[in-house]
């Protein structure tokens, strides 16, 4: 038995590792927060939006990624490992913290692999441009709900024809 138990968390770490996308019935994503339930283009594209919605990292929001952890089962020790990241970002709408009925509201995160976050950064920028930029993104543009449908049903492939841009270095 304790060698199975040793076999499992040997394997446990590469399993978690290949959570590029959220699991879709605990993370489909989620529009909107308090007082904005369904956010406008004139809303997500006026400068600060973003800053606006997000939540401060407080005692409320660690007990919060605390429950992302554990909903996805991942243990303490492999945490460093992830950034907690929305599926539909703030920039387009996406709910940023949330609290249900039922307790914390996670429809809208997940524990993203740190090593994925800067592709999907990219992503997002290139969806905001196509959305907020007056030019679109190279050229491309779409409608607030088109971007947020398109990152919320499979980040990892390019919406709608949209180029995937190189990950910038911060």
């Amino acid at each position: 038995m304790t060698a199975l138990f040793a076999l499992l968390l040997t394997a446990l770490p590469a399993a978690v590792d290949a959570l590029v996308a959220p699991n879709p019935r605990l993370t489909p994503g989620a529009i909107g927060a308090p007082g904005v339930p369904n956010p406008t283009v004139a809303q997500v594209c006026a400068r600060g939006y973003a800053h606006r919605m997000r939540h401060h990292y407080d005692r409320a929001w660690r007990q919060y990624r605390a429950a992302v952890f554990q909903e996805y089962a991942i243990p303490y020790a492999r945490r460093r490992a992830y950034t907690v990241d929305h599926l539909v970002p703030i920039e387009l709408g996406g709910r940023a913290f949330g609290v249900g009925a039922g307790g914390w509201d996670l429809r809208n995160v997940w524990p993203q692999p740190k090593a994925e976050a800067k592709r999907k950064d990219a992503v997002e920028g290139a969806l905001y441009a196509a959305v907020c930029d007056a030019s679109g993104y190279r050229g491309l543009h779409l409608s607030l709900s088109q971007a947020q449908h398109a990152i919320a049903a499979d980040w990892t492939h390019t919406p709608v024809g949209l180029p995937v841009p190189a990950a910038r270095d911060h």
